[in-house]
Protein backbone atom coordinates (compact mmCIF):
# COMPACT_ATOMS: atom_id res chain seq x y z
CA UNK A 1 0.00 0.00 0.00
CA UNK A 2 1.32 3.62 -1.17
CA UNK A 3 1.90 5.93 1.59
CA UNK A 4 0.17 9.75 0.61
CA UNK A 5 0.48 12.86 2.70
CA UNK A 6 -1.48 15.48 0.39
CA UNK A 7 -1.79 18.31 3.21
CA UNK A 8 1.53 19.54 4.45
CA UNK A 9 2.79 23.21 4.85
CA UNK A 10 5.99 24.53 4.51
CA UNK A 11 7.96 27.99 6.06
CA UNK A 12 6.10 29.57 3.15
CA UNK A 13 2.76 29.72 5.16
CA UNK A 14 2.54 28.25 8.67
CA UNK A 15 4.47 25.17 8.40
CA UNK A 16 7.41 24.83 10.51
CA UNK A 17 10.17 23.25 7.88
CA UNK A 18 11.69 24.30 4.53
CA UNK A 19 10.92 23.16 1.36
CA UNK A 20 14.20 20.81 1.31
CA UNK A 21 13.43 19.58 5.41
CA UNK A 22 9.59 18.29 4.15
CA UNK A 23 11.14 16.71 1.27
CA UNK A 24 13.64 14.63 3.12
CA UNK A 25 11.35 13.88 6.21
CA UNK A 26 8.83 12.57 3.64
CA UNK A 27 11.50 10.61 1.91
CA UNK A 28 12.14 9.23 5.55
CA UNK A 29 8.80 8.20 6.09
CA UNK A 30 8.39 6.63 2.89
CA UNK A 31 6.04 8.71 1.28
CA UNK A 32 5.04 7.82 -2.18
CA UNK A 33 2.82 11.01 -3.05
CA UNK A 34 2.99 14.62 -1.53
CA UNK A 35 1.17 17.51 -2.04
CA UNK A 36 2.54 21.15 -0.21
CA UNK A 37 -0.11 22.77 0.05
CA UNK A 38 0.74 26.18 1.84
CA UNK A 39 -1.93 28.67 2.33
CA UNK A 40 -2.87 31.06 -0.59
CA UNK A 41 0.79 30.94 -2.02
CA UNK A 42 3.15 28.43 -4.33
CA UNK A 43 6.21 29.51 -3.76
CA UNK A 44 7.10 25.86 -2.92
CA UNK A 45 6.80 24.80 -6.44
CA UNK A 46 9.89 27.78 -7.14
CA UNK A 47 11.87 25.48 -5.27
CA UNK A 48 10.56 22.75 -6.92
CA UNK A 49 11.95 23.23 -9.92
CA UNK A 50 15.64 22.99 -8.93
CA UNK A 51 16.57 19.17 -10.11
CA UNK A 52 19.43 19.67 -6.99
CA UNK A 53 16.45 20.60 -3.76
CA UNK A 54 13.98 18.04 -5.87
CA UNK A 55 16.35 15.17 -5.63
CA UNK A 56 15.47 14.72 -1.96
CA UNK A 57 12.46 13.26 -2.66
CA UNK A 58 12.06 9.77 -4.01
CA UNK A 59 8.23 9.95 -5.09
CA UNK A 60 5.59 11.74 -6.93
CA UNK A 61 4.71 15.45 -6.02
CA UNK A 62 1.06 16.95 -7.08
CA UNK A 63 1.14 20.53 -7.17
CA UNK A 64 -1.31 22.10 -4.39
CA UNK A 65 -2.61 24.77 -2.36
CA UNK A 66 -4.80 25.78 0.44
CA UNK A 67 -6.53 28.29 -0.68
CA UNK A 68 -9.05 30.66 2.03
CA UNK A 69 -12.64 31.97 0.85
CA UNK A 70 -15.60 32.88 2.25
CA UNK A 71 -18.71 30.76 2.49
CA UNK A 72 -21.75 32.28 4.75
CA UNK A 73 -19.68 35.04 6.56
CA UNK A 74 -17.35 31.91 7.89
CA UNK A 75 -13.45 31.56 6.40
CA UNK A 76 -13.29 28.33 5.06
CA UNK A 77 -10.46 26.57 3.07
CA UNK A 78 -10.11 24.92 -0.41
CA UNK A 79 -7.06 22.72 -1.38
CA UNK A 80 -6.20 22.99 -5.37
CA UNK A 81 -4.46 19.84 -6.39
CA UNK A 82 -2.88 19.07 -9.93
CA UNK A 83 -3.30 22.18 -11.15
CA UNK A 84 -0.53 23.96 -13.84
CA UNK A 85 1.50 25.89 -11.71
CA UNK A 86 2.24 28.71 -13.99
CA UNK A 87 -1.26 29.01 -15.55
CA UNK A 88 -2.53 28.62 -11.23
CA UNK A 89 0.06 31.26 -10.21
CA UNK A 90 -1.30 33.69 -13.06
CA UNK A 91 -4.78 33.57 -12.76
CA UNK A 92 -5.44 33.14 -8.74
CA UNK A 93 -7.48 36.03 -7.15
CA UNK A 94 -5.11 37.05 -4.15
CA UNK A 95 -1.46 37.58 -4.64
CA UNK A 96 1.74 37.42 -2.23
CA UNK A 97 1.37 40.97 -2.00
CA UNK A 98 -1.72 41.54 -1.40
CA UNK A 99 -1.95 38.51 0.97
CA UNK A 100 1.40 40.35 2.89
CA UNK A 101 -0.79 43.77 3.03
CA UNK A 102 -4.03 42.02 4.02
CA UNK A 103 -1.99 39.84 7.36
CA UNK A 104 -0.38 42.57 8.22
CA UNK A 105 -3.48 45.20 8.92
CA UNK A 106 -5.02 41.98 10.87
CA UNK A 107 -1.67 41.33 13.30
CA UNK A 108 -1.89 45.09 14.03
CA UNK A 109 -5.75 44.69 15.10
CA UNK A 110 -4.52 41.08 16.96
CA UNK A 111 -1.61 43.29 18.44
CA UNK A 112 -4.01 46.21 19.35
CA UNK A 113 -6.56 43.53 21.73
CA UNK A 114 -3.96 41.37 23.08
CA UNK A 115 -1.97 45.07 24.79
CA UNK A 116 -5.36 45.78 25.84
CA UNK A 117 -5.83 42.61 27.83
CA UNK A 118 -1.87 42.71 29.01
CA UNK A 119 -0.79 39.62 27.25
CA UNK A 120 3.11 39.78 27.12
CA UNK A 121 4.26 39.45 23.63
CA UNK A 122 7.07 41.90 21.31
CA UNK A 123 4.90 44.56 20.02
CA UNK A 124 7.54 44.75 17.21
CA UNK A 125 6.65 41.46 15.82
CA UNK A 126 5.22 41.68 11.77
CA UNK A 127 4.60 39.03 9.07
CA UNK A 128 7.61 37.14 8.11
CA UNK A 129 9.39 37.88 4.65
CA UNK A 130 8.45 34.58 4.08
CA UNK A 131 4.80 35.05 4.52
CA UNK A 132 3.28 33.81 7.66
CA UNK A 133 -0.84 34.53 9.00
CA UNK A 134 -1.21 36.99 11.35
CA UNK A 135 -2.80 34.87 13.82
CA UNK A 136 0.24 32.39 13.79
CA UNK A 137 2.80 35.10 13.84
CA UNK A 138 1.25 36.35 17.29
CA UNK A 139 0.21 32.91 18.40
CA UNK A 140 3.71 31.88 18.21
CA UNK A 141 4.93 35.07 20.17
CA UNK A 142 2.39 34.84 22.71
CA UNK A 143 3.85 31.07 23.57
CA UNK A 144 7.40 32.14 24.35
CA UNK A 145 5.93 33.17 27.91
CA UNK A 146 3.65 31.12 30.13
CA UNK A 147 2.54 33.97 31.60
CA UNK A 148 -0.15 34.47 29.06
CA UNK A 149 -1.67 31.23 29.54
CA UNK A 150 -3.03 32.42 32.48
CA UNK A 151 -4.00 35.73 31.37
CA UNK A 152 -5.57 34.19 28.37
CA UNK A 153 -7.94 31.93 31.09
CA UNK A 154 -8.93 34.76 33.35
CA UNK A 155 -10.31 36.51 29.90
CA UNK A 156 -12.20 33.19 29.03
CA UNK A 157 -9.98 33.04 26.07
CA UNK A 158 -9.00 29.08 25.17
CA UNK A 159 -6.94 28.35 22.34
CA UNK A 160 -7.54 24.21 22.17
CA UNK A 161 -7.09 24.12 18.50
CA UNK A 162 -5.16 27.15 16.79
CA UNK A 163 -5.30 31.13 17.51
CA UNK A 164 -6.70 31.51 13.93
CA UNK A 165 -9.68 28.71 14.83
CA UNK A 166 -10.54 29.93 18.32
CA UNK A 167 -9.91 33.07 18.27
CA UNK A 168 -9.68 34.94 14.79
CA UNK A 169 -12.05 33.68 13.20
CA UNK A 170 -14.50 33.00 16.15
CA UNK A 171 -17.35 35.60 15.98
CA UNK A 172 -17.82 35.42 19.96
CA UNK A 173 -14.10 35.89 20.55
CA UNK A 174 -12.48 39.49 21.76
CA UNK A 175 -10.03 38.53 18.71
CA UNK A 176 -12.42 38.43 15.64
CA UNK A 177 -11.95 39.50 12.40
CA UNK A 178 -14.26 39.94 9.61
CA UNK A 179 -12.72 38.60 6.72
CA UNK A 180 -15.59 38.55 4.46
CA UNK A 181 -14.20 41.45 2.52
CA UNK A 182 -10.81 40.45 1.59
CA UNK A 183 -11.39 36.78 0.66
CA UNK A 184 -13.41 35.38 -2.24
CA UNK A 185 -16.43 33.17 -2.35
CA UNK A 186 -15.94 29.49 -2.67
CA UNK A 187 -16.66 29.45 -6.61
CA UNK A 188 -14.44 31.71 -7.42
CA UNK A 189 -11.79 29.55 -5.95
CA UNK A 190 -12.88 26.56 -7.38
CA UNK A 191 -13.16 28.25 -10.60
CA UNK A 192 -9.80 29.29 -10.51
CA UNK A 193 -8.72 25.49 -9.85
CA UNK A 194 -10.52 24.22 -12.74
CA UNK A 195 -9.59 26.92 -14.99
CA UNK A 196 -5.78 25.64 -13.94
CA UNK A 197 -6.35 21.78 -14.73
CA UNK A 198 -6.83 20.91 -11.41
CA UNK A 199 -9.19 18.98 -8.88
CA UNK A 200 -11.28 21.12 -6.11
CA UNK A 201 -11.74 19.47 -2.43
CA UNK A 202 -13.16 21.07 0.80
CA UNK A 203 -10.45 20.83 3.49
CA UNK A 204 -10.96 19.81 7.00
CA UNK A 205 -15.09 20.25 6.57
CA UNK A 206 -15.45 19.57 10.69
CA UNK A 207 -13.23 21.96 11.96
CA UNK A 208 -15.57 25.11 10.66
CA UNK A 209 -17.83 26.59 13.54
CA UNK A 210 -21.08 25.60 11.67
CA UNK A 211 -23.91 25.30 14.01
CA UNK A 212 -24.98 21.90 11.96
CA UNK A 213 -21.92 20.63 10.44
CA UNK A 214 -23.17 17.91 8.39
CA UNK A 215 -26.02 20.08 6.94
CA UNK A 216 -23.49 22.76 6.10
CA UNK A 217 -21.13 20.41 4.36
CA UNK A 218 -23.42 18.76 2.13
CA UNK A 219 -25.19 22.13 1.31
CA UNK A 220 -21.38 22.90 0.19
CA UNK A 221 -20.89 20.08 -1.78
CA UNK A 222 -24.18 20.59 -3.41
CA UNK A 223 -23.62 24.03 -4.15
CA UNK A 224 -20.91 24.21 -5.63
CA UNK A 225 -18.51 22.56 -8.29
CA UNK A 226 -16.68 20.81 -5.63
CA UNK A 227 -14.69 17.34 -6.61
CA UNK A 228 -14.36 16.25 -2.90
CA UNK A 229 -13.86 16.82 0.70
CA UNK A 230 -10.79 15.84 2.94
CA UNK A 231 -11.94 12.38 5.15
CA UNK A 232 -8.47 12.23 7.29
CA UNK A 233 -7.10 14.86 9.60
CA UNK A 234 -5.52 14.68 12.33
CA UNK A 235 -8.64 16.12 14.80
CA UNK A 236 -10.86 14.06 12.96
CA UNK A 237 -12.23 11.19 15.04
CA UNK A 238 -13.64 7.64 13.32
CA UNK A 239 -17.00 9.13 12.82
CA UNK A 240 -16.20 11.84 11.32
CA UNK A 241 -14.25 9.91 8.46
CA UNK A 242 -16.47 7.75 7.65
CA UNK A 243 -19.36 10.43 7.33
CA UNK A 244 -17.01 12.49 4.67
CA UNK A 245 -16.39 9.16 2.81
CA UNK A 246 -19.98 8.16 3.02
CA UNK A 247 -20.89 11.23 0.94
CA UNK A 248 -21.81 11.17 -2.52
CA UNK A 249 -20.66 13.42 -5.12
Amino acid sequence: MKKVDLHMHSKYSDGSCTVIELLKKANQEKLSIISITDHDIISAYEELTDKEILSNFDGHIISGCECKSVYNQIPIEILGYGFDIEMFSKSFILKKKDLKEIQTEYLEYLKKIAKKIGLIFNQEITIDDNFIYASDCLERELKRYPENSEILKRNNIFIETNFYRDCQSNKSSIFYIDETKNFPKPEEVINEIHVAGGLAFLAHPFLYPFKNQKEEIENIVKKYNIDGVECYYSLFNEKETNYEKSIDF
